[in-house]
This record gives C-alpha cells, sequence and structure tokens, in this order.
C-alpha cells in the first residue's frame, strides 16, 4: 500500500499528459509479473509488476485513480475522452 510512480514501457492513451515523475496510490497485495505486449507501464515494489494494461478497446490500472489526486483525475479524463 502506498504512493509509487510507474515507468512507461510502451505509449499509453490513459497515461497521455501525464508527468512519468507522477505518483499513484496503490492499495493491493496482488500483482501481476511485469511482461506481456499488453503492458503499457510497469512499478516496482520487491519485483516489477503490471500497473497498466491497454489492449484494443481493454484498458486496467492496478493502482487507484479516484485515490491518485489530480494524476488519478487527468487518468480519468483520459479514459473518458477514448472513441467508443
Amino acid at each position: 500500500m502506498g504512493w509509487n510512480q510507474l515507468r512507461c514501457t510502451r505509449s499509453s492513451h490513459l497515461l497521455h499528459d501525464i508527468s512519468h515523475e507522477a505518483y499513484f496510490y496503490f492499495a493491493h497485495s496482488y500483482a501481476a509479473p511485469a511482461s506481456g505486449p499488453e503492458s503499457t507501464a510497469v512499478c516496482e515494489h520487491g519485483r516489477a509488476f503490471i500497473a497498466v494494461i491497454e489492449q484494443r478497446n481493454i484498458f486496467g490500472v492496478q493502482f487507484h485513480p479516484e485515490k491518485s489526486g489530480a494524476v488519478g483525475a487527468k487518468l480519468l479524463e483520459n479514459f473518458l475522452r477514448l472513441p467508443a
């Protein structure tokens, strides 16, 4: 649990215009290993794990955007601006 930074592994619609120095709030003990083409950002906490996935119309984050302040609000705004 706590605040941590992401490392982008490829271009991300969700993280568009969000600083690579931004912190996001994590509150989970489960984490998927950092691998796979769907991974767009990873995080480190003991080991690397997937923090953001994007593939076609599937999006997911491991952290809580609603508890991550302004950067979380920007991520949600980016999601809402995606074409339907």
